[in-house]
Order: C-alpha cells, then sequence, then structure tokens
C-alpha cells in the first residue's frame, strides 16, 4: 500500500516523472504471458541471452553468450558489487555523506542521461545515492560513489577491472562507472586513454556471472532492486520522483501474476539496445536471466521485458528443479577407493542439498557424477584413513545423460562427504597390499 501511494504521489508531484511513466505504461504489449512450448527453443529475437539457476550457476539456455556486447547500465551491478563490499569490510556506512565535485554535478544534470540532480559541494548519503543507481539507475550518484571509494574516477575504474578479473568476469572492458560511454563522461569522469566512443562490454554469460555473485554475497540487494518507486531526497533542493525502469516488477507494465520478479538491472544506449537482466524467485528456485541488445531500447519499447518473460516461461515449461537432499548418493560417484583404509573402498554422498534442473523428459535416473576428490584427501589415488563419518572429501562432478551439467562457473560441483568412518588398516595389512600391489 505504501508503495502505490507513493507512485500516486510521484505522478501528481512530477511532470517529468508522470511523462516516463506514461510512455511506459502504454508502451506496445507484445507477445504473451503464456508458457512457450516446451518443445520448441524461446526463439528470442535478441543477439545474446542466457538463463541460469541462481545457486547452482546451471546453464537452462544460452544464445551467443559469450559473444561481449555494450552492457550500458548494466555496468551497474559491478560497482554496486564494489560498494557493497565496502559496506561489509567497514571501510563505509550507509550514512557515510559523500561529497559532490562539480564534474559530477554537471553530469547530473545532462538530459539525455537519466539522472537525479546534484549539487555541487553538496553532501548527500551513500544509502541515497546507491538507492538512485539501482532504482533509477543515475549515472551521476554512481559516479560520486565509486570517486567515494577510490579518491578519483579513473582508480575506481581500475578498481573495477580488478574486481571483474577477480569474479572471473573475463570478458568484461570497462571504460566508465555508470555504463555511459567515454565520451558522455569527460575526461575528468572517464578514462582519458580511450576513445570517446568506447563504452563498457562484457558477455551475457559474465553478466549472469556477475549477477549470481552479487545476490549470493549480498541478498539484501533485492529490497533495493525489487522497489517499484523511491524519493530521491525528498525535500531537499535535489528532491526527485524515482520509478524503477524494470517494468516487469509487481504493478509494471510488463509484469505478470505468474513471474514475481524482484530485480534486477536494465541497460539502455544506442550500441547496446535494450539490455534487461532479470531475476525471479519462484517455489523456492531463482532463476537469473540475461537478455541483450532486445529492441532499440528507447524508453516506450518493452522488447526487453517481453523477451525476458518468454525465456522465464519458456524454461519453466521445459525444466523442473530437482533437489538432492543432504546424504544422497550419486551414481558413478558413490564410493571410492580406500588403500590403506579398514574397509577398502567408502561411501560417499552429497554434502548439502542440491538441486538440478531437469527436463521434464527426463528422470532422475539419469544423474550420475564424478568423484574429484580434495588433494587433502587423497592417497595412493584413492581416500586418505583414518578418516570420520561426515567428512568432506572433495566435490561431484554432476552429470545428466552422461554429459556434465553446464554452469556459468565451468561445471556444476556439489561438495561430497563420507557416509561412514573408516579406520586405518594396521602396519601388516598395508605392507601386504603394498606388496601386492607390486605384482
Amino acid at each position: 500500500m505504501k508503495q502505490l501511494k507513493l507512485i500516486k504521489q510521484l505522478k501528481s508531484g512530477s511532470q517529468k516523472a508522470l511523462a516516463c511513466f506514461a510512455v511506459l505504461m502504454t508502451a506496445v504489449f507484445v507477445g504473451t504471458a503464456h508458457p512457450a512450448n516446451a518443445a520448441a527453443k524461446p526463439g528470442l529475437a535478441v543477439r545474446s541471452a542466457i538463463a541460469i539457476d541462481a545457486d547452482s550457476g546451471q546453464i537452462l539456455y544460452q544464445k551467443q553468450a559469450k559473444k561481449a556486447l555494450p552492457i550500458a547500465s548494466v555496468t551497474k551491478l559491478l560497482s554496486t558489487y564494489i560498494v557493497l563490499e565496502q559496506i561489509k569490510s567497514g571501510k563505509l556506512t550507509w550514512q557515510t555523506p559523500v561529497k559532490i565535485d562539480s564534474a559530477t554535478a554537471k553530469l547530473s544534470h545532462k538530459s539525455i542521461l537519466t539522472n537525479v540532480p546534484l549539487t555541487a559541494g553538496h553532501k548527500y548519503s551513500v544509502r541515497q545515492l546507491y538507492n538512485a543507481t539501482l532504482i533509477y539507475s543515475a549515472n551521476a550518484a554512481v559516479t560520486a560513489l565509486g570517486t567515494k571509494i577510490a579518491g578519483s574516477p579513473q582508480k575506481f575504474l581500475t578498481k573495477m577491472r580488478e574486481t571483474a578479473l577477480k569474479l572471473g568476469l573475463t570478458s568484461a572492458k570497462i571504460a566508465t562507472a555508470s555504463g555511459i560511454t567515454n565520451g558522455q563522461a569527460g575526461r575528468q569522469l572517464g578514462d582519458p586513454k580511450v576513445d570517446a566512443k568506447v563504452e563498457n562490454k562484457m558477455s551475457a554469460i559474465d553478466v549472469a556471472k556477475l549477477a549470481k555473485r552479487l545476490i549470493a554475497d549480498f541478498p539484501a540487494v533485492l529490497q533495493t532492486t525489487g522497489r517499484r518507486a523511491a524519493w530521491f531526497d525528498k525535500g531537499g533542493s535535489s528532491q526527485t520522483a524515482m520509478i524503477n525502469w524494470n517494468l516487469m516488477l509487481k504493478g509494471g507494465s510488463q509484469a505478470t501474476a505468474n513471474l514475481p520478479v524482484d530485480g534486477l538491472k536494465t541497460g539502455t544506449s544506442t550500441a547496446a539496445g535494450g539490455n534487461f537482466v532479470g531475476t525471479v524467485n519462484k517455489q523456492g528456485h531463482r532463476l537469473i536471466t540475461v537478455v541483450m541488445h532486445a529492441g532499440n531500447g528507447n524508453g516506450g519499447d518493452a522488447t526487453r521485458f517481453v523477451q525476458t518473460r518468454r525465456l522465464m516461461n519458456w524454461v519453466y515449461a521445459t525444466y523442473r528443479p530437482v533437489k538432492l537432499a543432504t546424504g544422497a548418493a550419486v551414481a558413478g560417484a558413490d564410493s571410492v577407493k580406500a588403500f590403506y583404509g579398514r574397509a577398502k573402498t567408502a561411501d560417499i554422498a552429497l554434502a548439502q542439498p542440491t538441486t538440478l534442473w531437469l527436463k521434464k523428459t527426463q528422470s532422475k535416473s539419469t544423474i550420475s557424477g564424478q568423484l574429484q576428490l580434495a588433494k587433502s584427501a587423497t592417497e595412493k589415488d584413492g581416500l586418505k584413513t583414518p578418516i570420520k563419518k561426515g567428512a568432506d572429501v572433495g566435490r561431484i562432478s554432476l552429470k545428466l545423460d552422461g554429459q556434465k551439467v553446464a554452469s556459468v562457473d565451468g561445471s556444476t560441483m556439489a561438495p561430497a562427504k563420507v557416509s561412514q568412518t573408516d579406520d586405518r588398516a594396521n602396519w601388516f595389512v598395508r605392507v601386504w597390499r603394498d606388496f601386492l600391489a607390486l605384482f
């Protein structure tokens, strides 16, 4: 009720927000909300796309997912990750004041870019600028946060590149903190070493990997990305009505009851078209989807949301999540040799609940795995003893129909444990086994 009341206030209190909202609400509605035919691919009208399980990273759909493309404001997911790291480490707090320099203030008043107006010399809290970054995609707000963290816009770009490498985002090319072109940022806020036309790029698979890490490491981010509307600096000189550009949020023009979307980020530019990183938590299982260059990306083009809805519905129509319980054995990885163990083999099981998405034509019998013992738990190409029941011993690479389950991190791995204690055989038995092994 509070959000609905706020949206009414925003509509009546800001002509700019009202005009934007009206255009978005009257956007051409393409496609349907009905699940796609599970027997066929979703036929997405996008250059690149991917759908993954948010926990395991299992890839459920991909189209040119490794191709690096312009990402526009999807960049802000990386900037946000750094902000949240700084808060977690205690280097920032939500109340930390951020003073606005003249270059950032000037950027905030460029009408062709999404912004909240910032006043040079004025201080805004980290929380205010963070909300503006994720809810309204404010370019100057995230630029100000980056400068506060690193000391200068250029040093923050270095930190972004370092963080991208740390997260395994090998396709990332970063020129600005917000996703605008280097020329739009200008020499003071961009990278003076690259051309003005350069803008940030990343592959869909790396964007999905970034979104997965962001949600896993900082799940509270969804409380912000799921907000349809908010005020910036209410009652202050920079008061701005912010309506989320994500039209798939509850109450939005592209929302449907069967897909309770609560994030994550849009991105729009001439080169990028319409990008959208979506996430939905349904029946206890969270999906992350990425669509890139869907339509022309202007304010009234709903293509990115239509294609996301089509992709999400296709996943639910094609797959079913199967939960493997802690202690469950996985065929092909349910035992291991223990050369010096009293029992010469040890039973292996999953160390934690694990979810796999199976096609609706597949049965659980198609699930198998391959055990990868940790070095610390290995001797004589088998399990090191003595070992206690429940001890973690490595990971199981999961397979479906004999093929490794692909994920954004390589392959879907599940932690493994031993199902019973195995003492070490006495000295005589060990020597005898070594002797027999010679022959």
